[in-house]
């Protein structure tokens, strides 16, 4: 009776993982999920959008506070648009200083690739031929008399 109860609640157990619950002795513990997700910490901008507002802008007001109007407004537009880049936008669900970051490499690297041809005088190409394995003892067959047996059994009975 008491394995037919533990065999009940395990069935249960079991039904309730996939609600993403857990029921255990009668309680109900809620299976944690999506836990690599990062924390939520001002509306809908984790920690390092947040950082990356903060940033972008405070770079953007100390243009405007230092720099005359008309030049400072060139300087501004494109900082600002590169915050919002960095908070907002995602390319195939990865954050855009990813794709940023890859783009500049991209860039930054060669496209062609160059085979500098140089005569080498002393490389020697050896080729090896498979060798036949040597043959062991246990390949070679031999016959064995009933006088051979007998004495080999009567040799190992005695020691």
């Amino acid at each position: 009776m008491i394995y037919f109860e533990y065999q009940a609640n395990l069935l249960l157990c079991m039904r309730a993982v996939v609600d993403n619950s857990v029921l255990w002795r009668g309680v109900r513990y809620k299976v944690p999920q999506n836990i690599d997700m990062q924390d939520r910490i001002i509306g809908p901008l984790t920690m390092i959008q947040f950082l990356y507002a903060v940033v972008g802008l405070g770079f953007c007001y100390g243009i405007y506070m230092t720099v005359p109007s008309p030049i400072s407004v060139v300087l501004i537009v494109p900082g600002a648009m590169l915050t919002v880049a960095l908070v907002f936008i995602k390319i195939n669900e990865r954050p855009f200083l990813d794709f940023l970051l890859a783009a500049v490499q991209f860039m930054s690297n060669p496209k062609q690739r160059i085979w500098h041809h140089q005569y080498v005088d002393n490389l020697r190409v050896v080729i090896y031929s498979p060798q036949k394995a040597k043959s062991s003892l246990a390949d070679q067959s031999k016959s064995v008399s009933k006088e051979e047996i007998k004495q080999l059994a009567q040799k190992l009975d005695t020691e």
